[in-house]
């Protein structure tokens, strides 16, 4: 299955370098994840049956960025480098 997140504090390739480790933890997400800039969108591949985009949102949020409908975590938008705030 592929998703197409909405992440409005995509900014630059920090950014995706902390959104892609947050990811990456999730059981069932395949290498390959892809990201565009000027949308604020990261593409990902994952296995449905094993996860579910819900659980992709909220490792994303629990990275400091706001994941479609899922807000970020207050702490951890809180700790991003500058260049991600």
């Amino acid at each position: 299955m592929t998703a197409e997140i909405s992440v409005p504090g995509l900014k630059n390739e920090a950014c995706a370098r902390i959104i892609l480790i947050a990811v990456g933890r999730q059981a069932g997400v395949k290498q390959g994840s892809a990201f565009n800039f000027q949308q604020k969108i990261i593409i990902v591949r994952y296995e449905s049956l094993v996860t579910a985009l819900k659980n992709i949102e909220f490792a994303i949020a629990e990275a400091g960025f706001q994941a479609n409908e899922v807000p970020a975590k207050e702490e951890a938008a809180r700790a991003l480098p500058p260049e991600c705030r």
